[in-house]
């Protein structure tokens, strides 16, 4: 009833409502396409002419929408995506169906008539995930559906139309300075990254910073992920849902955990022990080098023989190099005698054995496990 189309064949009804020879895929009750028995889905009518495709052509034209068949945009500045619907304009531009949400823009996925990110269009099966499927799979990128990247290795994946994840080079460039010059991906609808004015901008005025999340503002004027302690006001750090001060975000990993302090960059380290690992790691590479480069090779016998013979005790003694790492309160007063008798009889004066919990710095020379006897001699 109120149907104005066409009916075929002696059905009397048109191919929406039954009419006409059907797809004869089991399961599917589309019309099937032109002259052949199957709909376009799988694989009736013209095929699109590009090399390689698969995918039915469009309208009139030899080829499918992604490679140019079926009606352009109309989008009055230039526009060659595919044209949606009757509105002649394609999805960016305000074609197709729009989703019913008030104050959405969006494109309506599926029959709910909503976008993707009020309930539209196929859901991820993942327990307790409400996001969008990715593409034919049944999960979103998150839980592995979608296309990935396929850098070996990696989970991630793949942005837009390459096969590669932002991290590994897939999606889109920053075009600063008519591109080739910052390699950043480009954020949300633009053609650059955040950093060079790219996605969506603080409302604020007067402010060029970024917005955060599904926030309109920046950090400082309270967008992003917000301190769940009661009373804070503070950005909640990384993938955690406190603050700094709250415990929030990555903290050193100095000593397996005892230094609280927060962690910069990707060494793992506060600032105070990434300054100290790199000390001691410059210090003791330039040393052992100095050390190889003049000692002969009657010298290198010798340690060689000391290494098989010394017990185990004196070969945690000399790797702990004391002057640099035995803080002066606990140099006490055996030691600075024996320090006196063994400087007189031209001994080493390393022969002083502190618990290695006490030193400053002490795991990590254990971790090194390398000799400096030769180098205080």
């Amino acid at each position: 009833m109120g149907c104005s189309k066409g009916a075929r064949g002696a059905s009397g009804l048109c191919i929406g409502h039954g009419g006409g020879q059907r797809c004869q895929k089991a399961g599917c009750n589309k019309g099937a396409e032109s002259k052949t028995t199957f709909c376009k889905a799988h694989g009736g009518g013209k095929r699109c002419q590009h090399l390689g495709c698969t995918k039915s052509a469009e309208g009139k034209t030899d080829y499918c929408i992604s490679h140019g068949g079926g009606r352009r945009c109309g989008f009055p500045e230039g526009c060659a995506k595919a044209a949606r619907g009757k509105s002649g304009l394609c999805i960016k531009h305000g074609g197709g169906k729009r989703c019913r949400v008030e104050g959405c823009t969006r494109s309506a996925e599926g029959q709910a008539g909503l976008c993707i990110s009020h309930g539209g269009g196929r859901r991820c099966q993942a327990s307790e995930c409400t996001k969008g499927a990715q593409g034919s799979t049944h999960y979103c990128k998150a839980h592995g559906g979608g296309k990935r990247c396929i850098f070996a290795g990696c989970t991630k994946g793949a942005e837009g139309s390459t096969p590669l994840c932002k991290a590994h080079g897939g999606g889109k460039r920053c075009m600063f300075d008519g591109g080739g010059i910052c390699p950043k991906s480009v954020h949300g609808g633009t053609s650059f990254c955040v950093a060079h004015g790219g996605g969506k901008r603080c409302v604020v005025a007067g402010c060029t910073k970024s917005a955060r999340g599904r926030t309109d503002c920046c950090v400082k004027h309270g967008g992003g992920k917000r301190c769940k302690c009661v009373g804070c006001e503070k950005s909640a750090q990384g993938s955690t849902d406190f603050c700094k001060a709250h415990g929030g975000g990555k903290r050193c990993s100095w000593g397996g955990g005892t230094c609280q302090k927060f962690a910069r960059g990707k060494s793992g380290l506060c600032a105070a022990h990434n300054r100290l690992f790199r000390g001691l790691v410059v210090s003791t590479s330039s040393q052992t080098t100095t050390t190889t480069t003049t000692t002969d090779h009657s010298l290198a016998g010798v340690s060689a023989v000391s290494d098989c013979t010394d017990s185990i005790e004196e070969r945690q003694k000399q790797m702990i190099p004391m002057q640099v790492l035995v803080p002066p309160s606990m140099k006490s007063l055996s030691f600075s005698n024996t320090e006196t008798n063994n400087n007189r009889s031209g001994r080493n004066v390393f022969d002083f054995m502190v618990p290695e919990e006490r030193v400053h710095g002490g795991a990590l020379m254990s971790l090194l496990n390398g000799s400096l006897k030769q180098t205080f001699r």
